[in-house]
């Protein structure tokens, strides 16, 4: 058949024209058969698609059935507290299958504090969610402390939420209507282990820990956007995770609330919490341990990372800010000193408590580091042993 002059055939007008005998196009027009025909071939392969990723994904967890039992036969054993393996996770867009994580390998220990960073789209949120048990992998495995927790139904997957990880998100998620301590207290009406009275006395020490025991009684609405965030991060912590997830933590505060924040999750990583975030704050890199670099679906050890909250001008300015901060400290813990000579022995937090909440919570690494910072560089004769100081 010649085509028309305002029409040309296509691959697929071939395909259905040698399969149904009919024309695609009669009469300068495409017939309504063929577009028929179209959508019912696009439907099926849609659902070819589907049932090649539903069927990889059963492949793969028969084969991380069998090799999970046989890890229990053998007695394998982790010595990290999160392990993640060759984790794979693809969406099915419309017709179009999207790898989201194209084969993670990664270890977290306790006392970790990761922070993922990459651009839009580079699979950061994806591989968060799945660490934190918000989704499953198409395939791969994700242990936590030792459990695979990929293989797991959607019932034993809320509990590992519920029993071992936190969560803190960018928008802090509070319930309008219950004070800060009823917020704190909501993950503990799921445990039985305590009684009314000890979920209040827990709720109200983990608003202590945060600095907002006095604040308990406010609702979200009478909190401002840091007062927020830290009673979520308290919440956080109301059944001791294993691990907190931070999700874009500082990212609807302004820049001085975030550093203030960041200074609150560097003093709970000091006291042994774990934490593994994502941020487009280029200062949350600055108070983590390990800084990972993802993009297209991949962890990556090459070239700058794009789309950051902070611009170079604004990371300057903000690190010559807290470098004077820690010249300030270090004069007013000598200031002090001065003012308590005679006494071998300090509570740290008592030093801490006598520098201005300015200083504190704008400084580039933690108070006890600048104090050994001192002992170190010979500036301060003195040992620290637990809470104290000990001068010598």
């Amino acid at each position: 058949m010649s085509e028309t002059p305002n029409m040309k055939r296509t691959p697929i007008m071939e395909q259905y024209e040698e399969e149904t005998g009919k024309l695609a196009i009669w009469k300068g027009e495409i017939s309504k058969q063929f577009k028929k025909w179209e959508q019912q071939k696009e439907k099926e392969e849609i659902k070819k698609q589907k049932l090649e990723i539903i069927s990889e994904s059963r492949v793969e967890k028969k084969k991380m059935k069998k090799e999970v039992k046989e890890d229990k036969i053998v007695g394998k054993d982790y010595e990290h507290l999160i392990v993640v393996e060759n984790l794979h996770k693809t969406y099915l867009l419309g017709t179009t299958a999207v790898a989201a994580l194209r084969g993670i390998d990664l270890t977290i220990d306790k006392g970790d504090f990761i922070d993922i960073m990459g651009p839009s789209g580079s699979g950061k949120t994806t591989l968060l969610n799945l660490i934190g048990g918000l989704d499953t992998p198409t395939r791969g495995k994700i242990f936590l402390e030792g459990r695979n927790i990929s293989m797991l139904n959607d019932n034993k997957l809320a509990e590992i939420r519920r029993e071992r990880i936190g969560f803190v998100f960018q928008f802090y998620n509070l319930l309008p209507q219950m004070t800060a301590m009823e917020n704190v207290m909501v993950p503990l009406h799921f445990s039985g282990d305590l009684s009314r009275r000890g979920k209040r006395k827990r709720a109200m020490d983990l608003l202590r820990l945060v600095g907002l025991d006095e604040r308990a009684h406010h609702t979200p609405s009478e909190l401002s956007g840091g007062e927020q965030q830290r009673v979520a991060i308290a919440r956080a912590f109301a059944n001791d995770p294993s691990v907190v997830i931070l999700d874009e933590v500082t990212g609807d505060l302004d820049s001085k609330t975030g550093i203030m924040i960041l200074n609150l999750l560097r003093d709970l990583n000091k006291r042994g919490a774990t934490f593994v975030a994502v941020s487009h704050d280029a200062a949350v890199s600055e108070f983590a341990n390990k800084v990972l670099h993802m993009r297209d679906g991949k962890l990556t050890t090459e070239g700058e990372i794009g789309g950051l909250k902070e611009t170079k001008i604004m990371e300057s300015t903000r690190k010559r800010g807290t470098e004077i901060n820690k010249e300030k400290c270090k004069s007013k813990i000598f200031q002090y000193l001065f003012l308590n000579q005679g006494k071998t022995e300090i509570k740290m937090s008592e030093i801490k408590l006598y520098i201005p909440t300015g200083i504190i919570n704008n400084l580039p690494e933690h108070f006890e580091d600048i104090l050994q910072e001192l002992i170190y560089d010979n500036n301060l004769s003195a040992k620290i042993d637990g809470e104290l100081l000990i001068l010598q």
